[in-house]
């Protein structure tokens, strides 16, 4: 599976895949026939997987111009934006347009091609599901970022760390099945198996497949990056992503009220 490829070729399938695959067997005895059918659905995975690299093409123009950009661009550091306002199309710009207005490109000399190939790839790995889909992760990104500018901390961090928390922002629901990891684990599915029925097996599926984003040649994301600088931003994305895991949570809540606490006594 090509390394900017879709959901379509993930674990995630992998049970629903095999099923079909034993009802075809079943249904027909032309071996030549069925060959054929896996030919054509190989020719149909591949264009598919082409079709994910960016080409030039597929990064659209925003909906009402330049104005209305312009006023996302005012509307993105601060909590009155919403995700939800803006259709598939819009919100690649939103991402985008917010790793410049992070000043990453500036930064970490990471080039603007590359970031439109994988932002475009990871949409093309968000699964429709209700909650868990394109938007969804858009939105947390914008949140993160506002956040992180509202309270300061966007000024304090280098450039590695700010691409981290973008790239982690926008991966961390990467190619959700839209079910909890207790219900995989449950239904005894094709991706608890793969990550050995592990509680955070969906926090584990998440960083991969950010990895594997992030490492992909045709993309190119981290090319411009020194090693050291791409082992730092690995790190943080995962330890980032990891830290979504809802059991751990409470901890964090508890973490950041002690934090906040001692900051608010220190200042009074």
């Amino acid at each position: 599976v090509s390394c900017a490829g879709s959901a379509h070729g993930s674990p995630l399938a992998a049970s629903r895949d095999g099923a079909a695959s034993r009802r075809s067997s079943t249904l027909s005895t032309d071996n030549h026939s069925r060959s054929s059918s896996q030919s054509a659905r190989s020719r149909r995975n591949s264009r598919r997987r082409s079709s994910l690299l960016y080409d030039g093409s597929a990064w659209p123009a925003f909906t009402g111009g330049d104005a209305a950009l312009a006023r996302v661009r005012a509307a993105l550091p601060t909590f009155g934006f919403s995700a939800l306002d803006y259709s598939p199309d819009d919100l690649l710009i939103v991402a985008g347009q917010i790793f410049l207005e992070m000043e990453l490109d500036k930064l970490l000399r990471v080039f603007w091609p590359s970031v439109q190939s994988f932002v475009i790839s990871v949409r093309a790995r968000m699964i429709d599901n209700p909650y868990h889909n394109w938007t969804h992760v858009v939105d947390v990104t914008q949140t993160v970022y506002s956040l992180a500018v509202q309270s300061g901390v966007l000024a304090g961090l280098t450039g590695t760390q700010r691409l981290a928390l973008f790239l982690a922002a926008l991966c961390h629901d990467l190619e959700h099945p839209g079910v909890t990891a207790a219900y995989l684990l449950k239904s005894q599915s094709a991706l608890a198996a793969c990550y050995r029925r592990d509680p955070a097996l969906l926090e584990r599926h998440h960083s991969l497949r950010a990895f594997e984003l992030m490492s992909c040649h045709d993309i190119g994301l981290l090319q411009s990056l020194t090693a050291e600088e791409r082992v730092e931003v690995s790190s943080l994305v995962r330890d980032v992503i990891m830290a979504t895991d809802m059991s751990r949570h409470a901890a964090f809540c508890a973490a950041t009220a002690a934090a906040t606490a001692a900051a608010t006594a220190a200042a009074t």
